[in-house]
C-alpha cells in the first residue's frame, strides 16, 4: 500500500458523504415542496402556480455549500435530526397505545354495531315474510332474547345493576384520540355504594333498558323498536348516530 493511499481513501470517504448527505437533503426538499404545492394547487392556476412553485422550490432549496464544505458535520446534523424526529414519532405512538379500558370499549362499540344489525336484518325478514300477528310477535321476542345473549356477553353486572336501577345522576363528554368524545355516565350504584362513573354507550345501558321495558308490560316489537333506536344513537349530548 503506497505513502498516499491514505490521503485518497479518506477523500473517497469524504466524497461518498458528501454524495450521501446532498441526495437525501435534495430529495427531502422535494418532498417538502411538493407537499406545500399540492396543499396550495387549489388556491392558484396557471401562471399564478408556476410562479408559487418556482418560489416554494427556492424556499427549499438546499444548501450545498455547507455540505461541500464540511460534509461529515452536515451527515452528523442530518443523523441528529433524524434520531429526533424517530424519537417524537415513537413517543406520539407510545402514547396512543391503546389501555385495557381503551380495548373493551372498542369490543363493545362493535358489538353494539352487531346487535344493530341483527335487529335490522330481523325486521327485514319480518316484513318480508308476513307474518301473522302472533307469529310476529313470537319471531321478534327470539331475536331479541338473541340479541340480549350477545349484550350480556360483554356486559358487566355490577354496571348492569347501577343502571337497572335507572337513577342518572350526571353526564359528561370526554375527548378521546381518536373518534367522538366518550360519553361518561354517574349512576347511582345503591344504598351505601358510591355512584359508579360507566359508559354510557353501552352493553350494560342496553341491558337495562331491555329488562325496564319487559317489566313495563310492551310488547317484543316496541321493544325491540326502542332498542334499535337507542342503538343507533352513540351519545345522548350531541347528533351522533350510527
Amino acid at each position: 500500500m503506497g505513502p498516499d493511499s491514505s490521503p485518497a481513501r479518506e477523500e473517497l470517504e469524504l466524497e461518498l458523504v458528501r454524495e450521501v448527505v446532498l441526495a437525501r437533503r435534495r430529495m427531502e426538499s422535494l418532498i417538502r415542496a411538493a407537499l406545500v404545492l399540492g396543499a396550495e394547487l387549489m388556491e392558484h392556476s396557471g401562471a399564478a402556480t408556476a410562479e408559487r412553485a418556482a418560489r416554494i422550490m427556492d424556499h427549499f432549496a438546499v444548501d450545498e455549500d455547507e455540505v461541500i464544505r464540511d460534509p461529515r458535520a452536515a451527515l452528523r446534523a442530518d443523523l441528529a435530526r433524524d434520531s429526533e424526529h424517530e424519537r417524537r414519532f415513537g413517543r406520539r405512538r407510545a402514547d396512543s397505545v391503546e389501555s385495557e379500558q381503551d380495548r373493551r370499549r372498542r369490543r363493545q362499540s362493535a358489538l353494539l354495531l352487531e346487535v344493530r344489525a341483527d335487529l335490522l336484518a330481523l325486521l327485514r325478514r319480518c316484513h318480508q315474510v308476513r307474518l301473522e300477528r302472533a307469529a310476529l310477535s313470537d319471531e321478534i321476542a327470539k331475536g331479541l332474547c338473541e340479541a340480549t345473549d350477545k349484550l350480556v356477553l360483554g356486559a358487566d353486572m355490577a354496571t348492569y345493576d347501577a343502571w337497572r336501577r335507572g337513577l342518572l345522576l350526571k353526564l359528561v363528554e370526554e375527548p378521546t384520540p381518536h373518534g367522538p368524545p366518550r360519553v361518561l355516565a354517574t349512576v347511582d350504584a345503591g344504598p351505601g355504594r358510591a355512584p359508579l362513573t360507566v359508559d354510557w354507550d353501552s352493553c350494560e345501558r342496553r341491558l337495562a333498558l331491555v329488562a325496564r321495558l319487559a317489566r313495563a308490560g310492551l310488547s317484543p316489537l316496541v321493544i325491540c323498536d326502542r332498542l334499535l333506536a337507542d342503538l343507533s344513537m352513540s351519545s345522548p349530548l350531541r347528533h351522533s348516530m350510527r
